[in-house]
């Protein structure tokens, strides 16, 4: 198929085309004559080329979206929008505050704090990569909204910063990008959104939470303690990122300064410590299953 009839199936210029074959996203066979030829996986991809470019992708993101596992390198992708997005609201916030009278030093400290949080969620995404790593961004962005106003807050700031760039330099096992897709953990931003939610009100009120979800935490605990679950992926998975976690100190060094820096935080912690023995109260063997990690 001539680039012609390409541009008129799919609606757009030669122009466009020739610069996604520059750019290295599709590379139909040339034929003796110089001419392009396309065939109908050509023209599947450059459709998803167009879809992807109309949502607002750069060709880096998008020649991985199409070269990788697609559905998780627009996962990611959506998550950065998402957070990209939130700044952006907060910034238009406190736009909209200095255009109402805002004191200017209240607004540069609001930025510093945003500037801070979107620092700090970078590196988390860089240090855990794949969907534990978006469910970590989301769920830690809500608690580090908050401004530094101690110098206890701005050690845990620096300590935090610290512990993930040190972690940034420890290998992270290369055997969780080989897995299967199934394998991993790979819910969508929105669910990971709605689980971090789901989180945070159960700490809020766990007698209410269990009580609503008695059957279905009794059912998930037994299987927990199953040799079934023993022998699964999700199993192995968990195991190795509890290694990884110990390795890199997440629960030594990141979960006491994330307590220092946000109270927020360090409040919703002692909810999930509260939740977590009471959850051994009611489920015995509830240790045996694995008690509630830090997050």
């Amino acid at each position: 198929m001539r680039i012609q009839e390409v541009c008129s199936r799919l609606n757009t210029t030669k122009k466009a085309v020739t610069y996604y074959m520059e750019q290295g996203l599709i590379r139909p066979a040339v034929l003796d004559n110089g001419y392009r030829d396309f065939n109908p996986e050509d023209v599947e991809r450059l459709r998803k080329i167009m879809i992807l470019r109309k949502l607002g992708l750069g060709t880096a993101d998008i020649k991985q979206a199409l070269e990788e596992e697609e559905e998780s390198v627009l996962r990611r992708i959506l998550v950065e929008n998402e957070l990209r997005l939130a700044r952006d609201a907060a910034r238009q916030s406190i736009l909209r505050r200095l255009s109402e009278g805002a004191d200017w030093r209240e607004a540069d400290d609001s930025l510093q704090t945003l500037e801070r949080q979107a620092g700090i969620i970078d590196r988390l995404l860089d240090v855990f990569p794949g969907g534990y790593g978006q469910f970590i961004a989301l769920h830690f962005s809500s608690f580090l909204r908050e401004a530094i106003v101690t110098d206890e807050q701005q050690a845990a700031y620096e300590e935090i910063v610290g512990f993930l760039d040190d972690a940034a330099d420890l290998s992270y096992p290369a055997e969780w990008r080989e897995r299967p897709a199934e394998d991993r953990l790979s819910l969508s931003p929105s669910a990971w959104s709605e689980l971090s939610a789901e989180m945070l009100r159960a700490a809020q009120n766990p007698e209410r939470f269990v009580n609503e979800h008695d059957e279905g935490i009794a059912a998930y605990l037994a299987f927990k303690r199953s040799e079934d679950y023993r022998q699964s992926p999700a199993f192995q998975l968990q195991q190795r990122l509890r290694e990884f976690q110990r390795n890199i100190g997440y629960h030594e060094r990141f979960i006491p300064a994330m307590k220092r820096l946000s109270p927020s935080y360090c409040e919703y912690a002692r909810q999930l410590e509260q939740a977590a023995d009471m959850l051994r109260g009611r489920y015995p063997g509830a240790d045996q299953a694995g008690a509630p990690d830090s997050v």
